[in-house]
């Protein structure tokens, strides 16, 4: 079956292996968890479920630095919204730590957790999206740490065909896809680039003050303090002001005495 998910098949041929797939790993105790996260992809494996047939309970898992047309489509669409119990600013204020790239306790904290270990999930990644999941992620895998059980019937569709998909069935989709946005991941993610933050700062200038505040009062809390190991903190080797670590966050800058992108980064939330 997964040469169905190659490349040159029409998106007819797409959704019948996607069908099949779903039904074929469906639980035989109860259901499908479908992580829905109000994006196109979200709508087009929802959309999927219902035509496989299967049971399942689709849950968005709030982030509170989704943007706010996100929510709205998502409560349009009426899936359930799961809330955590402390929101990401207060949540990194608390850490004392802001995520990366490469270290996002975030997706950790308000995913990853939110979802049940063991649990056999339904998620829309797509291997177009990253070299990474091209390499690593299979139409069925079990997540190594969680024990998830995780099917991706769009892992090698591209995004022509999740909008064809989209039209053909006249489903309701996330307005921002009008206004140029892309991709439409959390306000502020680190895994965007500077012109996707600036894009979606200026879009909700709000969530730029809420993460400049969540800058500041982790450098209050953390300046002039070393760590546990005695170490000086990460903000006082390089910086002489959070207003300068902000700037280096938001730039994707190289580190400070670094020429190369983002090296060093590592040991920036010791």
């Amino acid at each position: 079956m997964d040469d169905l998910f190659d490349c040159g098949y029409s998106v007819s041929d797409r959704v019948e292996a996607a069908v099949e797939l779903l039904r074929a790993f469906e639980p035989k105790n109860g259901a499908y968890t479908l992580l829905y996260s109000g994006g196109k992809d979200s709508d087009v494996i929802l959309q999927l479920a219902r035509e496989a047939g299967v049971r399942f309970r689709a849950v968005h898992n709030l982030t509170t630095i989704d943007p706010p047309e996100v929510v709205y489509h998502v409560r349009q669409v009426g899936v359930e919204i799961r809330r955590p119990e402390r929101n990401f600013f207060a949540a990194g204020e608390l850490l004392g730590k802001f995520p990366t790239r490469r270290q996002r306790w975030c997706c950790e904290l308000y995913k990853e957790r939110q979802s049940e270990r063991g649990a056999r999930m339904i998620m829309g990644v797509r291997a177009e999206e990253s070299p990474r999941r091209a390499r690593t992620w299979s139409p069925v895998t079990v997540h190594k740490v969680t024990g998830q059980f995780v099917v991706s019937p769009l892992l090698h569709w591209s995004s022509t065909d999740v909008w064809e998909f989209i039209r053909d069935r006249g489903l309701p989709y996330c307005k921002l896809y009008d206004e140029g946005f892309e991709r439409l991941g959390c306000i502020g993610c680190p895994m965007g680039r500077k012109r996707q933050r600036v894009q979606q700062f200026q879009r909700w200038p709000r969530y730029e003050r809420l993460w400049r505040r969540m800058f500041q009062r982790i450098w209050e809390r953390r300046s002039g303090r070393p760590d546990a190991r005695g170490n000086e903190w990460f903000g006082d080797r390089h910086f002489e002001t959070w207003e300068q670590m902000w700037e280096w966050w938001l730039n994707d800058d190289p580190m400070p005495g670094h020429d190369e992108g983002c090296a060093g980064m590592l040991d920036l939330l010791a």
